[in-house]
């Protein structure tokens, strides 16, 4: 009979002897004991579910890593590195096999992105993950609410990857993009320059309308983008499907020589009206859904 003892036993590797001057106290008591680095801390949530945010026959080693992926996306996009996570499992799998997997996955990410995991929690139900992330701002925290009308709008990828991943997956298709899906990379070496010049960012994760729709909403400030100048792998759905965990930032028009910024896509400008108007073949584009919404 399996039991929670078993299952936290298979995550005590990843925390033990991680103690160092930051991580004072580590799993085992009550609660872990960080050491302030006299910055403002950056925290953010993030909640995966089975058959909603991952496939039901996943591999666990990339449940994991997907999940902390798409959590650590919320920090780049803040202009935020990451320092430690912790992570509350619900699950009703009875193999334990399944748990060592899994620790499989979280020991990947943390080694790839040099972080720390501090604690959580197992439980008995259906599937999902929640991360809770940790980080401290590079030089400043990027908020959505400071684009000005005038800015120019970025990403600094392709759209579209995760998506493609996906249905390849789900045609049992082996293709470079099944890895996007599964371990989307996040750009925290693109959040680290750009925090010095952006006005506002955002993650890619609901759709590019929906989250560039977040900016203008918290900035008071309308956008006009030009669909020829996005970068798309599948059509033009890509703009609202989401999973892409690129970056969205806007920049004032005299950074548009600066190096590493010209090498990112510059795919529109902030406005003064309080819509977005996506403009293709010189004609206004009309999405009936602008981007992800898990209760839709």
């Amino acid at each position: 009979m399996i039991s929670e003892s078993a299952i936290l036993n298979c995550f005590r590797h990843l925390v033990e002897n991680e103690l160092n001057d930051i991580v004072l106290v580590g799993s085992g008591d009550d609660a872990a004991v960080i050491k302030s680095q006299n910055k403002d801390l950056v925290h953010s949530l993030d909640i995966s579910k089975i058959n909603t945010h991952f496939p039901k026959d996943s591999m666990p080693e990339d449940i994991a890593y997907r999940s902390i992926a798409v959590a650590l996306s919320d920090l780049a996009a803040m202009g935020a590195y990451p320092a430690f996570i912790s992570i509350g499992l619900t699950s009703n799998s009875t193999d334990l096999d399944w748990y060592k997997k899994f620790t499989i996955g979280i020991e990947n990410i943390l080694n790839e992105y040099d972080i720390k995991l501090v604690g959580g929690d197992v439980t008995n139900g259906e599937l999902s993950i929640c991360v809770n992330v940790f980080g401290y701002a590079y030089e400043k925290n990027i908020l959505r609410s400071n684009a000005k009308i005038g800015d120019l709008i970025y990403i600094t990828g392709p759209l579209g990857e995760g998506r493609k991943g996906l249905i390849d997956w789900e045609n049992k298709e082996k293709s470079s993009y099944v890895q996007n899906f599964f371990n989307p990379k996040i750009p925290f070496d693109k959040s680290e320059y750009i925090s010095k010049y952006a006005s506002s960012c955002i993650d890619i994760s609901d759709g590019l309308i929906k989250d560039l729709g977040s900016i203008c909403m918290q900035s008071g400030v309308g956008a006009e983008i030009d669909y020829e100048n996005i970068p798309v792998t599948n059509d033009i759905h890509d703009l609202s499907y989401g999973d892409d965990y690129k970056l969205c930032y806007t920049c004032s028009p005299d950074q548009k020589d600066n190096e590493l910024i010209s090498e990112d896509y510059c795919i529109g400008k902030i406005t003064s009206k309080t819509e977005i108007l996506i403009r293709k073949d010189n004609l206004v584009i009309d999405f009936k859904k602008n981007g992800w919404d898990s209760f839709a």
